[in-house]
């Protein structure tokens, strides 16, 4: 497992850093394949920290689309996650 190198204190693989740099680059087109808005509440959200509802008044939408643009970026991402552990 990829994770398990790393949280083992070993340094990952030259294969092992490759398929990490490719999954990367997928899970990125898939948020940004979500669309711009979805995108962007996403990372504010999940990695800015912001909240749905400051997100929502930031970027004055309902707290409702905030929701439903999470919850499609989320769904793409757990598509993805299936065909990471489907290879």
């Amino acid at each position: 497992m990829l994770w398990g190198e790393a949280a083992a204190g070993h340094a990952p693989s030259a294969e092992t850093a490759l398929i990490s740099r490719e999954q990367l680059a997928l899970v990125e087109a898939a948020i940004a394949d979500a669309g711009e808005r979805p995108a962007r509440i996403f990372h504010r959200f999940r990695v800015d920290g912001l909240t749905q509802r400051d997100g929502a008044s930031e970027m004055r939408i309902s707290l409702s689309t905030v929701e439903a643009d999470l919850r499609k970026v989320h769904a793409a991402l757990a598509a993805l996650r299936r065909q990471f552990d489907a290879s």
